[in-house]
């Protein structure tokens, strides 16, 4: 009789052979298999009918990937519509941004709004689009519940196409490795450490933490994964300049622009172009191009190495240096000297040209350069004036470097503008209230540009300044022709108050350390420290200023009490001085007046206030 697919023998049978038993073994391991084969058969069949397919094997692998760029800071719709317009023409299976698809920096609401007008962009593309979340498309924490709701996916999440797998990484809200989500990290390594045998792996974040790590020689946790677990690429954007490097095998990318403003012009010697990465990956074989509008370019076309030399020219290369200007006084004639070095092997065989305004005239226009490998140049040019500082003389320059590359210079003397800092008789009250006798002899800056050097198109500012050996006064009085359009929404400190009609200080005490913030016109105070040796930000930062801002009726007025101690000032002595950046943004008209054009955290480039 049978009993579960075996056979029972009857007490007749025991004396049997072993033949026969092994007759009957085999009969009952041919049904079982049977059974198993029909059960993994009804399994296939269900798993088939629900979406799910078996992945080829790794040499199978044949598909053509996108790297899409950077679209924002700064877009140029123009070019984005072209780049994704090439892209379709393309016909990849799959696209796969850096980071930065909309503009960002806005409250919540504006934010589902430069998501509602950004993402129906990428309708033009019929493959699926992958997004990496860049600094923004995530702004604040509070934002990162947008990104989730509008891309359906988690800032950091891992995905498959065919044998391959992707991993996006989110290092959006964050300026160095070390800052990163230990959490994140340790998801990284775990979904890492799953893979077998495939015939690809790619990752991709927005800001290349790899650039200041492995590619500048330094301990790089980050690489030491990819290369324990043969990543295959890792790509990343946020210069807005392309770079690419092969470090232990793992080919690392710094894509530019696919819509970011890149000017008025192109280099294509330094892939100052809009672009898109092409990869095709045949047999499982990886194989990347950089294209520009229908052309394609080696994917070595700049290193690293070219990049960042000519990222530093203008600070370490190449020097004009101008006068120093007391504010209150004027200029009638100027002198600058020009400074070039050329640390290269080659010889550097250019010119220098001059252009000026209707306020100043060149003694000579041009010169012809020529430097030896190693060796520097130096040169005045003096220049006669009408008094008027504004626009300054612009030098410009090709400097040519490396592989046949050279750096379009456009550069104006570094006048260092020296505010004189007096001690206040009596401290000003803070409340919003500009009394002429309170602010009587204080120092004072009236005279702005904007960003191109040019006299500033924002309504006229005034700037006052005291101490009392321990705080610093200022009052600035904001002119605007149109009060009913002033943008004064946050109230919140530490709000995005950037986004408002603002004025905004940096002050360093030193080169290493500078304090930066801005006010609006509703008294919102947002700041943050930066420390230069780190290239890092503290935003959680908070200076003790008390800061009073009323809107009358043709301008705005901001008084405030900066304390010295929390702006690196803990005593003032006889010869005390420190550097200072003044920046005026006016919304409705998108204008910035600044004090000294270059506005950055170089703090040679600031201008100097003297305590008096």
């Amino acid at each position: 009789m049978k009993f579960q697919g075996r056979l029972i023998p009857d007490k007749s049978e025991e004396g049997r052979s072993c033949l026969s038993r092994n007759i009957l073994a085999i009969k009952t391991i041919g049904g079982i298999m049977k059974k198993i084969v029909m059960i993994l058969t009804l399994l296939a069949a269900a798993l088939i009918q629900n979406g799910w397919t078996a992945r080829p094997a790794g040499p199978g692998d044949n598909f053509r990937l996108v790297v899409l760029a950077d679209r924002t800071g700064g877009a140029n719709q123009k070019a984005f519509e072209m780049v994704l317009r090439d892209i379709e023409w393309m016909k990849p299976d799959l696209v796969v941004t850096v980071g930065d698809l909309i503009q960002g920096y806005a409250d919540s609401a504006g934010t589902v709004k430069d998501w509602d007008a950004t993402l129906p962009m990428l309708k033009a593309l019929s493959c699926p689009v992958y997004l990496t979340p860049g600094n923004h498309d995530i702004t604040t924490p509070e934002v990162r519940s947008i990104f989730i709701k509008k891309t359906g996916r988690n800032p950091y999440y891992s995905f498959d196409h065919q044998n391959s797998h992707f991993i996006v990484m989110d290092n959006s809200l964050v300026e160095t490795l070390d800052k990163m989500d230990p959490a994140q990290i340790r998801w990284l390594e775990k979904d890492l450490r799953s893979l077998r045998n495939r015939s690809g792996i790619y990752i991709f974040m927005h800001k290349p933490f790899w650039a200041a790590g492995v590619g500048a020689g330094q301990p790089d946790k980050l690489h030491d994964l990819f290369k324990r677990y043969k990543v295959t690429a890792v790509f990343a954007g946020h210069w807005h300049n392309y770079a690419s490097e092969v470090i232990d095998g793992i080919r690392y990318v710094v894509m530019g622009s696919s819509g970011a403003d890149i000017g008025p012009s192109e280099n294509i010697s330094l892939a100052g172009f809009y672009q898109y990465l092409w990869v095709t990956v045949k047999d499982g074989k990886f194989s990347p191009a950089l294209v520009r509008a229908g052309n394609t370019f080696d994917l070595d076309h700049v290193s690293l190495k070219e990049e960042t030399f000519a990222h530093q020219i203008p600070t370490k290369a190449v020097f004009v240096d101008g006068p120093e200007l007391i504010e209150g006084r004027k200029l009638s004639s100027l002198e600058a000297e020009v400074r070039i070095k050329n640390p290269t092997d080659k010889p550097i065989k250019t010119e220098i040209l001059w252009e000026t305004g209707q306020n100043w005239k060149a003694v000579k226009n041009s010169i012809p350069v020529e430097i030896a490998p190693g060796d520097s140049l130096k040169s005045v040019f003096r220049f006669k004036g009408s008094g008027t500082l504004y626009p300054l003389p612009v030098m410009k320059m090709s400097y040519p470097f490396g592989r046949d590359k050279f750096y379009n210079l456009e550069m104006s003397p570094n006048v260092t503008r020296i505010l004189e800092c007096p001690r206040a008789k009596k401290s000003p009250a803070i409340d919003g209230r500009f009394d002429k006798n309170e602010w009587l002899g204080a120092g004072k800056i009236a005279d702005f540009c904007g960003w191109d050097g040019n006299p500033a198109s924002a309504d006229p500012t005034q700037v006052y300044f005291m101490h009392d050996g321990e705080n610093l006064y200022i009052a600035a009085v904001c002119r605007d022709t149109v009060m009913a359009q002033l943008k004064a929404a946050k109230t919140v400190r530490d709000d995005q108050v950037y986004n408002d009609d603002c004025i905004g200080f940096l002050f360093a005490a030193n080169k290493d350390t500078v304090y930066q913030m801005y006010v609006n016109p509703a008294s919102t105070v947002w700041d943050q420290l930066i420390d230069n040796t780190r290239d890092d930000l503290d935003q959680k930062w908070n200076g003790g200023f008390q800061a009073k801002a009323q809107a009358g009726e043709r301008e705005w007025v901001l008084e405030m009490r900066v304390p010295l101690k929390d702006i690196g000032l803990p005593v003032l002595n006889k010869a005390a001085e420190m550097r200072m950046n003044i920046r005026r943004k006016q919304q409705r008209n998108n204008q910035s007046a600044l004090w000294m054009y270059d506005w950055s955290y170089q703090t040679k480039n600031f201008g100097v206030v003297r305590f008096k």
